[in-house]
């Protein structure tokens, strides 16, 4: 595949999303383990949705304003971390996830091609701190995905 610009490649990503599914599935169940959470998830920007990856075989479809995973897409390059959900100011808070019981949550951008593509995640069901060098592990396997995409096109 070969692309030309931001516009291909957005039109791009639902498929591409699908080739590299596996890997994020792989990368995702790692981060599972590497930092004991029970949900770590890839989210990939489809338009106004994104599209998560989960470590097991399913995937779900959100509106990236009802996903909390949506927050690293919104606010670009940033990083969004959130000790515990439910001191967030109420109409702040991301209903869809304390629904789910998340209580903390970690995300930061993937970028392919310097474009803002996805975002990996991580969330516990406890108010958590996730240590600077945490952090910087998981911004590691981040740019990882967005390698692992550029081989395929």
């Amino acid at each position: 595949m070969t692309t030309r610009g931001k516009k291909h490649l957005d039109e791009m990503m639902p498929q591409l999303g699908q080739i590299c599914s596996q890997g994020f599935r792989r990368v995702a169940h790692y981060c599972r383990k590497q930092f004991q959470v029970p949900v770590a998830a890839i989210g990939m920007r489809e338009g106004r949705h994104v599209r998560l990856y989960f470590s097991q075989d399913g995937q779900q479809r959100l509106l990236v304003d009802d996903a909390l995973c949506g927050l690293p897409l919104v606010i670009p390059g940033e990083q969004i971390f959130i000790r515990d959900l439910e001191l967030v100011p109420e109409e702040m808070q991301p209903h869809l996830a304390l629904a789910l019981g998340v209580r903390s949550y970690v995300g930061v951008p993937i970028f392919l091609r310097q474009q803002l593509v996805g975002s990996l995640n991580l969330a516990d069901h406890q108010p958590r701190d996730f240590s600077s060098k945490e952090i910087a592990r998981l911004k590691e396997l981040a740019k990882w995905t967005g390698n692992l995409m550029e081989l395929h096109l």
